[in-house]
């Protein structure tokens, strides 16, 4: 009879527990980017692999206005984590810009994903060869309140030419339709390289990359945005750019809520900038590239998540103070 109540005890408390081994899935949001942009690709990818290689993780990927957005969304915790163009990451944390006097100081860094990089792009027949040539010109630049846009405006307003342009809110594929339609005389775009949109543009005819670095250079832009930085179209990089032509370029960070647990941030870490992940991003986009444990800190320029701190820590990568976890 003892034995028999022993075994009846194990099985209420087996049954009270649930599935043997069964343990509290993690169901966590990622806020992405608008359904055409870059943004959502990346975070698709991400959320989709840590959910099948991180063990009672779920993540799910909410669509959203994008980089600027984004940190509001982890702030207020209707996201656990989000990716941002490193200016907005950075303007949000320290209360800067559009988040002037109004810090939002939640969101922890993890690492870099890919550089975005400013592909200004027009037709090689249009007669635009310098960015003053885009004065009264119709220019397809993002939509407010996506990172493109916020970039956009940055470049243009230290180039002059900001309340000299038509702006045209279009982002992604559907400014690249809006140049190709005749639309548009050119486009803005800040993403990895090699572009989707700017290759289909080109498809149509040749394409002429215009070089903003080097006006930008004579202005005190860098002083102002210390997160760009130069980038450089290799000639033969799209159909049209014939020759080596410079750009700015602004790595995006992937970030968390301070709340969620190091340990989970940790084995987040660990599966997507592993060899395994690593590999399965790139084949979601080839800007996936950068993704790698030398560049995993630049451009970030706020406090790292203590998961990703002790990540990077046990993959040798040196911590500068200002970053440490906080």
């Amino acid at each position: 009879m003892k034995t028999i109540l022993s075994l009846l005890a194990a099985t209420f408390l087996c049954l009270a527990a649930g599935p043997a081994g069964a343990q509290k899935v993690e169901r966590i949001v990622m806020a992405g980017g608008p359904p055409a942009g870059v943004f959502g690709i990346f975070a698709t990818g991400i959320g989709t692999y840590l959910s099948k290689n991180v063990p009672n993780l779920d993540v799910s990927v909410t669509a959203t206005g994008g980089s600027v957005e984004n940190p509001r969304r982890v702030n207020s915790k209707e996201a656990e984590m989000g990716i941002s163009f490193a200016s907005d990451a950075h303007e949000a944390y320290y209360g800067l810009e559009q988040f002037k006097d109004k810090p939002l100081t939640n969101h922890r860094a993890i690492g870099v994903i890919f550089f975005g990089v400013a592909h200004l792009i027009t037709y090689a027949d249009s007669g635009i060869k310098s960015a003053e040539d885009l004065v009264g010109k119709r220019v397809a630049l993002g939509t407010p309140g996506s990172g493109t846009f916020a970039s956009a405006e940055r470049v243009f307003r230290a180039l002059g030419i900001w309340d000299k342009i038509n702006r045209i809110p279009l982002l992604g594929a559907a400014a690249g339709d809006a140049m190709s339609d005749g639309k548009a005389d050119a486009f803005f775009w800040t993403g990895p390289e090699p572009d989707r949109v700017t290759t289909e543009a080109a498809t149509k005819k040749p394409i002429r990359a215009i070089d903003v670095y080097t006006p930008a250079l004579k202005t005190d832009f860098f002083k102002q945005y210390p997160y760009f930085a130069r980038y450089v179209f290799p000639a033969g990089s799209y159909k049209g750019i014939t020759e080596n032509t410079s750009t700015v370029g602004i790595p995006v960070i992937w970030y968390v809520h301070r709340d969620l647990p190091a340990q989970l941030v940790q084995k987040m870490a660990e599966a997507a900038y592993g060899k395994e992940g690593h590999a399965h991003m790139l084949q979601v986009h080839a800007g996936s590239r950068d993704m790698v444990p030398q560049k995993a800190l630049q451009g970030v320029t706020f406090p790292l998540h203590s998961g990703a701190e002790a990540h990077w820590k046990a993959a040798g990568i040196q911590i500068p103070e200002s970053l440490r976890a906080r």
